[in-house]
């Protein structure tokens, strides 16, 4: 016969269960009884002895909200860009209004996060050599942040009637708030995964005991 291992064992839940006439069921005392098990449980889970805890890469990071916030402006201006040369290279208005709302979405996050950037600047232990990278991602961020904002007001005012001329250079200036964007994350990126900053404990990888994803293997 064949033995199936990773089918869990259930046998604890059926003590919490109630049975079907009310008798001999969890502590006696039919559904109740069955709800104070069901509440001890979750109790025990969130317990602090328990180590569990809601969301600990966020609770790490304190007060720098900045790697938090910083990827929904990537992601809704990225993807603004993209539908907005789509959609006027292909005259589709549908697609240039799901643009629009990814750029009111960016815009909005691209303030958040530059705000929780300069707070972090300004409390995130850092060294001279990596200052000036962080001097740069800073002035990217702005840029980002201020063209977003310059964007969607003239985009919410304009309500896409724009003319040859202005298509143009709301084309241009999208572009360029595109390459800042791309130019301060990997700014970003660098000075976290190239000089640590903020991260409270460097990982140290033994040369030994080397794992490898998809492997199964320590090698």
């Amino acid at each position: 016969m064949f033995q199936f291992s990773f089918i869990p064992d259930l046998s604890g839940i059926s003590g919490m269960l109630p049975s079907i006439h009310g008798d001999a069921d969890a502590a006696g005392a039919g559904l109740v009884g069955f709800l104070d098990n069901v509440l001890n449980s979750i109790t025990g889970l969130l317990a602090a002895d328990a180590g569990f805890q809601w969301f600990p890469g966020i609770a790490i990071l304190g007060l720098n909200m900045h790697p938090s916030l910083v990827h929904f402006p990537i992601a809704f201006l990225s993807v603004f860009f993209l539908l907005e040369i789509v959609g006027t290279w292909w005259v589709n208005e549908k697609m240039r209004q799901v643009a629009s709302a990814m750029l009111y979405c960016g815009a909005f996050g691209a303030l958040l996060a530059v705000t929780a950037g300069l707070y972090a600047a300004n409390t995130v232990p850092h060294g001279q050599d990596v200052h000036e990278i962080m001097e740069w991602h800073e002035r990217f961020g702005l840029t980002v942040a201020g063209l977003a904002v310059v964007l969607g007001i003239w985009r919410f005012l304009t309500k896409h009637s724009l003319s040859g001329m202005e298509k143009a250079l709301f084309l241009l200036l999208s572009t360029i708030m595109t390459v800042c964007l791309i130019f301060g994350a990997d700014l970003g990126g660098l000075m976290v995964y190239g000089h640590g900053v903020a991260v409270q404990t460097l990982q140290q990888t033994d040369a030994n005991q080397h794992h490898m994803h998809g492997s199964g293997d320590v090698k």
